[in-house]
């Protein structure tokens, strides 16, 4: 048996492709040639093992248009329509809010009204946001003691969210708050009116 890497530790180039192409927009096909090893860090390997990699990252190439992921026209690669929504779900399931040093006292609110026929979006979205470290208030009324514009923009982009059907504000007070600061270990800002 041939000595190497144990099974299950390939780097999946595919993941690595489609992350490239949600960052840069547009790739070269050229990539996978030589003198484009610095595109990818993977890349960057042994001079023997860089053929056996420039076929793997082609055949990828390959899978993500059969999969309908990316269009190849001419020398160049972007995601599709398909692709950038998957990719924007999985940034927005691995997104992670930013923690600052200290809780600032104010609380981010979303709010949503997805009608019952769009049940698959509402459970989607309920998913993220507890992925993100949300906490549900009530059904459709969910809360974070962070600031997390980013994260709001991303979720609206995936879900296509309509502008009256997701809101996101923030709340200078909300009470009772006290098991709500105990989850997220909260340290307020010294200079803040309230504390913990």
């Amino acid at each position: 048996m041939q000595k190497g890497k144990p099974r299950g530790t390939r780097v999946p180039i595919q993941s690595i492709v489609l992350r490239t192409l949600a960052v840069s927009g547009l790739i070269s096909v050229a990539l996978v040639a030589p003198k484009m090893t610095h595109f990818f860090k993977y890349l960057d390997r042994p001079r023997q093992e860089r053929t056996r990699v420039y076929a793997r990252v082609r055949q990828t190439l390959t899978r993500l248009q059969e999969k309908g992921f990316i269009t190849i026209v001419d020398d160049s690669v972007e995601l599709s329509a398909f692709g950038t929504r998957a990719m924007q779900e999985i940034l927005a399931s691995e997104y992670v809010i930013p923690e600052p040093a200290f809780w600032d006292g104010k609380w981010r609110m979303i709010i949503f009204d997805i009608k019952e026929k769009q049940r698959k979006r509402r459970d989607e979205l309920r998913l993220l946001l507890e992925g993100a470290g949300f906490i549900k208030l009530q059904q459709s009324a969910w809360v974070h003691p962070y600031a997390c514009d980013e994260f709001i923009a991303l979720l609206k982009a995936h879900l296509a969210s309509k502008g009256d059907e997701l809101f996101y504000f923030t709340a200078e007070g909300l009470h009772p708050d006290v098991a709500l600061r105990r989850h997220f270990k909260l340290k307020v800002n010294l200079n803040s009116h309230d504390r913990v």
